[in-house]
């Protein structure tokens, strides 16, 4: 389970809809440092070109977000992104997390991130070892704390 502060949260989420603006998709990276396994205390908004129906990081900005990820011994605990309607992890969400590691975790917020902000509507997994996404319920993979 993840610990994530509420501010983490509250930030994510209005960059996601800010960002989107109702219409593309966005992400952001919630990063905590190395060996650190229960919980994140950082958030990032990668450079990234978007439509409605996706969203690619900018080659240029990944390659330094990793050199400074290195620096800081930082490392990226759980992607968050949205989708235009429902949410569920797609095809390329499956094929093309960020880290391809067991345990990282994927969440998906519906409707660009505009209006509720109900997490119950969103889709929540990780990644297991044999490589495979399990879908799980929130409570089993994040806990949010003041």
């Amino acid at each position: 389970m993840l610990r994530l502060p509420a501010h983490i949260l509250e930030a994510t989420l209005c960059t996601l809809s800010i960002c989107g603006k109702g219409q593309c998709e966005c992400v952001v990276y919630w990063t905590a440092p190395v060996g650190n396994y229960e919980g994140c205390n950082g958030w990032d908004h990668p450079t990234h070109c978007r439509s409605p129906y996706g969203y690619q990081i900018d080659d240029r900005w990944l390659t330094e977000y990793w050199f400074r990820l290195g620096r800081e011994k930082r490392s990226i605990r759980a992607q968050v992104h949205t989708h235009p309607a429902a949410a569920f992890h797609s095809a390329t969400d499956d094929q093309w997390p960020v880290i391809s590691q067991a345990g990282f975790i994927s969440i998906v917020i519906p409707n660009f991130a505009i209006g509720s902000t109900d997490l119950d509507r969103a889709w929540a997994g990780y990644l297991t070892p044999s490589g495979r996404w399990r879908h799980a319920a929130f409570s089993e993979i994040l806990k949010v704390v003041p």
